[in-house]
């Protein structure tokens, strides 16, 4: 994804977080404006967790390389931003002026709700207002709403956060996915005769509830089903949270590979079992669940 440096463009405003059916609408906006303008499209999303900004144990749905693949097919530019202390405090005219005098913008857009700058004192109207003055083009993109409900970040996390992976889906546009790389694990995968990854992923990074998913992994551009465990190990005694997938019809070495995990059904929670053996039994009912669908 190309990082913002000089080239005209129509700037969308927001956080971006979750790349929701929301913030979907607001870019597909912004490029009919930018399209109208004839110039290129830039999001602008924040490098680090902002959110531990106001409450440390507030993780993300996605995290920013995560952020930056959805939106590559989406806009032509991200414009990179690290929320700190120093941004916080920045007054809301104090940004704008920022942005305008380092990027070349002919057009900003932000969501009806948008609140930027020091104690959120910036809105959709300051921003209108700004824009007016400097000669810029300004959308404010209304409410999006599916079936009566309003689509937002905190409804996609209260989503995650009971199972409902299904649901949660369907107010992303796309599958939650967790994408990280493969570390050595307990080796339990060879006491199932099933090729099984550890997952290395970022402490700001949200996961769904604890249990066990239908997931498809994306190695090396293949894709292949398999069963995510998210949460303890029970059955070994190990209450640390990992994530842990184990694969289907998969033989390949991917030690220090990034993978994706793409997250498509809840299919229980996770069970201490007597013995390996009923673990064995019940995993590779586990990663066959697209057959029994």
């Amino acid at each position: 994804m190309k990082e913002l440096t000089n080239e005209e463009v129509c700037l969308a405003l927001g956080y971006f977080d979750s790349v929701h059916l929301g913030h979907r609408n607001l870019i597909s906006e912004s490029r009919k404006l930018a399209d109208k303008i004839g110039c290129g499209l830039a999001v602008a999303t924040f490098t680090n967790n902002a959110y531990k900004q106001f409450n440390e144990h507030d993780k993300q749905v996605y995290t920013y390389p995560e952020r930056c693949e959805l939106l590559k097919d989406l806009c032509d530019y991200v414009l990179p931003m690290r929320f700190d202390s120093r941004l916080k405090n920045c007054s809301a005219e104090m940004f704008l002026q920022h942005l305008i005098s380092v990027y070349n913008i002919k057009a900003m857009t932000c969501g009806y709700d948008y609140l930027f700058g020091k104690g959120a004192s910036g809105d959709a109207e300051l921003l209108s207002g700004f824009c007016s003055s400097h000669g810029i083009e300004c959308l404010v993109v209304p409410k999006f709403e599916t079936d009566s409900i309003r689509i937002s970040t905190t409804a996609v996390k209260s989503l995650l956060a009971e199972g409902s992976i299904e649901r949660a889906n369907e107010f992303l546009g796309v599958p939650f996915s967790v994408t990280g790389k493969v570390v050595h694990g307990r080796g339990a995968g060879r006491l199932f005769d099933i090729p099984t990854a550890n997952i290395k992923f970022p402490s700001s990074k949200l996961l769904p509830k604890s249990g066990v998913y239908g997931v498809v992994c994306i190695v090396d551009g293949k894709q292949y089903f398999g069963a995510a465990n998210v949460g303890a190990r029970p059955t070994f005694g190990m209450s640390k949270l990992v994530v842990e997938v184990m694969i289907a019809d998969f033989n390949d070495n991917i030690y220090d590979k990034e993978i994706k995990l793409s997250f498509r059904k809840y299919l229980r929670p996770i069970v201490c079992f007597e013995t390996p053996a009923q673990l064995s039994k019940q995993v590779h009912k586990d990663i066959g669940w697209n057959k029994h669908d």
